[in-house]
């Protein structure tokens, strides 16, 4: 392919601002390869490698937005818990109600971060 049918297809102009020290090393760099900073940043971002993430943006929120009221639950049934000095056999079995529902939280909550620390890497 000739130079005029690369700069045909090549309609669409990026331009970015850079500190002295950022254009410096950019443009050192580029002279290591004999380029220009704009030539050597331009071939940078032909050559990244940048994983696509595994959710949306927006799922990835919900996900978060999930986790963080699970652990307000978490946190709500355990001060319960903590809050019974006396109990009679009614508050018994509320506390046994809230034990296991604080136990299938923790759990979900804990799968839901395996999940999230999988999904980060």
């Amino acid at each position: 392919m000739d130079q005029k049918n690369v700069s045909q297809n090549q309609t669409k102009y990026i331009q970015f601002r850079l500190s002295e020290e950022q254009y410096n090393k950019l443009k050192i760099s580029g002279e290591t390869y004999g380029l220009s900073p704009n030539l050597y940043a331009k071939k940078l971002a032909q050559k990244s490698h940048l994983k696509k993430p595994y959710l949306e943006h927006d799922q990835a929120k919900s996900l978060l937005l999930e986790l963080s009221k699970q652990g307000t639950n978490l946190n709500q049934i355990a001060k319960k818990l903590n809050q019974f000095d006396r109990m009679d056999n009614q508050d018994k079995e509320l506390i046994e109600a809230l034990r296991y529902t604080y136990r299938v939280l923790a759990q979900a909550q804990k799968g839901y971060q395996e999940l999230w620390q999988q999904l980060q890497k």
